[in-house]
């Protein structure tokens, strides 16, 4: 049997772990748990909150800490240990700034308990009560600080997590598109990523998925070994000491000469476990 001491294994969640309808396949978690058993170190690096990730985190056999906020924190919820937070400065100032320049886009702060909402809408109420996600309304006076992470979203045509990659108008992509390049520019020192074609997050300065997963990696001392779909897992990808990616990734991922494997829902985690288990036989 493959021995995986030396392995690092970090996975993104939506559409990489999960299927492009949110849901985990089973190939996935009795490949991890066989990796684990065989010595590897598993975890997932993505764009989700601790409140909005509290749902699925018992679906996850992870054995290292989680990367959430992008990489812009690591957290353990069975220690409730949050660890190398990097936390936005004059926050305040930056969420005055978004809502004024992008009053149609849907401003939000993704914290330690809640997220909080700027505005009211009620189908992105519903979409944060089907997500198990604790939520509160507040004005930009009166948000708690510091934050760790701000982002505009796009419209709620339902309220479900899949909206955000499968309904993509171009003219509101557009939007985005020239939205992320206005914040880039006039907050220079800020990160301004996209989890999805209509979702912008703003974080602080050098925040990635990429720097957080080498910082784990060489804590643990192991090969890092990173798996994404989207352009906010680019910097791991590029990071990484092998990379792969689910077939169905987006265009700017798979131009980034990452290895395929199979679609997300037919359980992209497990092919490249299964692919380093040959490659280590081979051996």
């Amino acid at each position: 049997m493959p021995d995986f001491s030396h392995i690092l294994l970090l996975a993104d969640f939506d559409r990489t772990l999960t299927d492009p309808e949110s849901r985990i396949p089973a190939r996935n978690v009795e490949a991890i748990r066989a990796f684990q058993a065989q010595g590897g170190a598993f975890t997932v690096a993505t764009g989700r909150s601790i409140p909005m990730f509290l749902s699925r985190e018992a679906e996850i056999p992870y054995n290292v800490p989680l990367i959430l906020y992008n990489g812009g924190a690591f957290y353990d919820y069975r220690t409730d240990e949050l660890r190398d937070a990097c936390w936005i400065p004059e926050g305040r100032a930056l969420l005055g700034y978004l809502a004024r320049e992008f009053p149609d886009m849907n401003l939000e702060v993704q914290g330690k308990d809640f997220h909080y909402l700027i505005g009211e809408l009620p189908m992105r109420d519903a979409f944060y009560r089907r997500a198990e996600t604790a939520f509160r309304h507040v004005t930009v006076e009166t948000m708690p600080m510091p934050i760790l992470k701000a982002s505009l979203l796009g419209t709620y045509f339902d309220d479900t997590v899949p909206q955000f990659f499968k309904i993509c108008p171009p003219e509101e992509v557009a939007r985005f598109d020239a939205a992320q390049a206005k914040i880039q520019a006039d907050w220079p020192e800020l990160v301004v990523d996209r989890a999805s074609p209509r979702i912008l997050d703003i974080q602080g300065c050098g925040v990635s998925k990429g720097r957080a997963a080498r910082n784990l990696a060489n804590r643990l001392s192991r090969e890092l070994v990173c798996v994404g779909d989207a352009r906010n897992d680019l910097s791991m990808l590029l990071e990484a000491d092998r990379a792969f990616a689910p077939g169905d990734c987006e265009q700017a991922v798979r131009e980034a000469g990452v290895t395929l494997v199979c679609p997300c829902a037919d359980g992209a985690v497990a092919d490249v476990i299964e692919l380093l288990g040959s490659e280590l036989d081979a051996c």
